[in-house]
């Protein structure tokens, strides 16, 4: 049976695996382009992608099916087995402190007394919220969008769609259909509409509109944490990237002509934008909003723009992934069992209340005065 107290420490440690993911990210990708390899987009986008997943479920696994596997191999074990030992020169009731600290902070979590406790809830409550209300918010914008658009083609569960109020193509999906929604004013240039349906065509098969929903829906759980940030930022330059590669070796396209209509575009979408506008979760031919977190617009594009100028074939991703992903999942499935809470009857956990006992009964003899000699 799964318990208020397993779910916070199944969220706790998905939010510190995902602090610990990003660092092997940021390690890999270095190890990458020193071995010339940073130009390899698609095998950084699958690295990206499952080692989420493996972020996600790493710790669900722990808890509920691997949870004897972490006796003694949680950092708390470590570091009590260190000072029994003698290796570790630190008082036992601070180290008690530390060993009971995960146990107590999901108990005044779940049940806050106090005001520092209610006020870090009802934070992390009113954030959830905001955010799930803005995705709310979103989902209306974009069915307010696909209403006023109107159908053009139909390839089976596919529908092309025109419309009057957007400057940037993009593509989404409904329950049964995905969409691929066009600005009616690029039916007047040919070439770019080529370029954008080849483009997102491209996403709709690399699964880009699926992760880019699965992320959004996870952002009111997650959006305190600057490492969600990061990689859903990483995430949406490595698939922009893999995207151009892909088509271009795909359809054959012409590197100027290519950039010239990202160029268009993104001069038709620049306006104004608030600096909290909503935005909707789709995936389109290139990004123009100035959010906090997001990429850039013009640095993303400009690093678009000199990938596909430098035109560099990228190795075979499949096998490059595997030898990539299979170490991070590793670690972190490793890490998540070192992040368990330590049992609380072990061997080691009954020495050292042995020991703060003792420690309690010279405390106490040393407070009662000596009766000393009674003079008889």
């Amino acid at each position: 049976m799964i318990t208020a107290d397993m779910a916070f420490d199944v969220y706790i440690d998905i939010n510190i695996l995902l602090l610990f993911a990003c660092l092997l990210w940021l390690t890999a990708t270095a190890g990458l382009r020193a071995l010339g390899l940073g130009h390899a987009v698609t095998a950084r986008l699958s690295l990206l992608r499952w080692g989420f997943l493996a972020v996600l479920v790493s710790p669900v696994v722990v808890a509920v099916l691997a949870k004897g596997m972490a006796a003694g191999f949680t950092l708390g074990d470590i570091i009590l087995s260190q000072y029994l030992q003698g290796r570790l020169q630190i008082d036992p009731s601070t180290l008690e402190s530390m060993l009971s600290l995960r146990s107590s902070t999901t108990q005044a979590m779940i049940q806050p007394q106090g005001w520092v406790a209610l006020a870090l809830g009802a934070a992390l409550l009113g954030g959830a919220l905001f955010h799930a209300a803005r995705l709310v918010l979103a989902w209306v914008l974009l069915r307010r969008v696909m209403r006023e658009s109107y159908l053009w083609r139909r390839f089976g569960a596919v529908e092309l769609r025109l419309s009057d109020t957007i400057t940037v193509p993009f593509s989404t999906r409904s329950l049964g259909r995905r969409h691929v929604v066009l600005p009616s004013a690029m039916l007047a240039r040919e070439g770019d509409l080529r370029i954008a349906l080849g483009h997102e065509f491209q996403h709709l098969r690399q699964g880009d509109v699926e992760w880019e929903i699965g992320l959004e829906l996870l952002r009111p759980l997650l959006f305190w944490n600057p490492g969600f940030h990061l990689w859903k930022r990483q995430v949406e330059e490595m698939r922009e990237l893999s995207c151009d590669r892909r088509l271009m070796v795909r359809r054959k396209l012409g590197v100027a002509a290519y950039c010239q209509c990202l160029l268009r575009v993104c001069d038709d979408s620049l306006s104004p934008r608030r600096l909290f506008a909503v935005t909707m979760p789709v995936v389109g031919l290139l990004s123009a909003e100035r959010r906090p977190f997001a990429p850039r617009s013009a640095s993303l594009l400009r690093r678009r723009m000199e990938a596909l100028v430098e035109a560099r074939s990228e190795p075979e991703h499949a096998r490059l992934s595997l030898l990539l992903l299979a170490p991070l999942a590793a670690l972190t499935f490793v890490a998540a069992l070192v992040m368990q809470s330590p049992a609380d009857w072990t061997q080691d956990r009954l020495m050292l209340s042995a020991i703060l006992n003792l420690e309690r009964f010279e405390a106490l003899n040393a407070s009662v005065p000596s009766l000393g000699n009674p003079g008889w």
